[in-house]
């Protein structure tokens, strides 16, 4: 089976073609070239560091822009679309959004109300979106102690950052204020932190540690790795 993964970012992107194209591997599945959402742009080379901008900031561009990948043939009966962005800051015109922030809904439902409103809006039997909650950078959070090989002058900050995130049943717990979202508080301690470099943190973590402690990202693995078995 071939996997398109439509993706919010570069930060993305680099972690689907480093490390989730090696995991899926293993189940034969065949993971394609990532799909940069529609309103986001390069500004450079596809190796330059830093040149991807915008983002998921338009939901009927994004509709449009995935209801073509089907129409154009790329994408057959024996494959499978999927999405990879941020609950995080996500536009209020996403099916479902309105209701799920009106149903005093957890991160956990909100993802899941959403997900399904988008899924039925495509209409696509081979289509299933995965919001991450509340941000690719809980993923990190899964051991935040891990930054310090590559930003060992922060280390004092790093250990802060751990202590903070330790009372969370799970990183993705980690939460949608402004002030508390994932990315910022790693910000926060480490300012000269990388948001490219998300994917090495990951790689250095590991795929069995990310699925022990982030359930929803487990269930959307687990879903790719075994959709058509």
């Amino acid at each position: 089976m071939n996997l398109f993964i439509y993706v919010e970012g570069q930060e993305e992107e680099m972690f689907v073609n480093r490390m989730l194209r090696g995991h899926l591997r293993q189940f034969d599945v065949m993971v394609q070239k990532p799909i940069l959402a529609a309103t986001s742009f390069r500004i450079g080379g596809d190796n330059d560091p830093d040149i991807t901008v915008g983002g998921v900031t338009n939901y009927d561009s994004i509709r449009e822009d995935i209801v073509n990948q089907f129409a154009i043939g790329d994408i057959n009966a024996a494959d499978v679309l999927t999405t990879l962005i941020d609950l995080y800051a996500l536009p209020a015109l996403f099916p479902g959004h309105e209701t799920a922030n009106t149903s005093g809904l957890t991160g956990y439902g909100k993802a899941q109300h959403i997900e399904q409103a988008w899924q039925a809006d495509v209409g696509h039997a081979n289509f299933f979106p995965y919001i991450q909650v509340h941000e690719f950078e809980a993923l990190i959070l899964t051991r935040p102690l891990t930054l310090k090989e590559y930003y060992p002058e922060h280390a004092p900050g790093i250990d802060q950052l751990g202590r903070q995130c330790a009372p969370f049943h799970t990183p993705e717990d980690i939460n949608d204020d402004k002030a508390t979202w994932p990315s910022h508080r790693i910000l926060a301690h480490v300012p000269t932190y990388r948001k490219i470099d998300g994917f090495r943190h990951l790689q250095d973590i590991g795929m069995p540690e990310l699925k022990a402690h982030c359930p929803r990202f487990r269930a959307w693995i687990e879903r790719c790795e075994t959709f058509f078995r």
